[in-house]
């Protein structure tokens, strides 16, 4: 009886993570920006710093072609 019992609740909380990732992928309101694209290189201090204080997100550098200067990009809600 222990083994069902055990079984029921590794299926339910399997279930119950399977429906949090699922909600968290439809409320998932995020956006992307490139700050300061005409920079001549990404110092990564200075994009995550304005990346916190404009948008509130998550920034890094990040080249859009290979051989490019990478960009800042920051992510953030939307």
């Amino acid at each position: 009886m222990a083994k069902i019992s055990y079984s029921y609740f590794l299926v339910l909380m399997l279930v119950v993570s399977v429906f949090s990732v699922v909600e968290k992928a439809k409320g998932d309101g995020s956006c992307t920006i490139i700050i300061d694209p005409k920079a001549p290189s990404c110092d990564i201090i200075q994009c995550r710093l304005s990346c916190i204080t404009d948008y509130n997100g998550l920034a890094e550098c990040i080249a859009s072609r290979i051989g490019s200067p990478p960009n800042c990009v920051c992510t953030y809600d939307c």
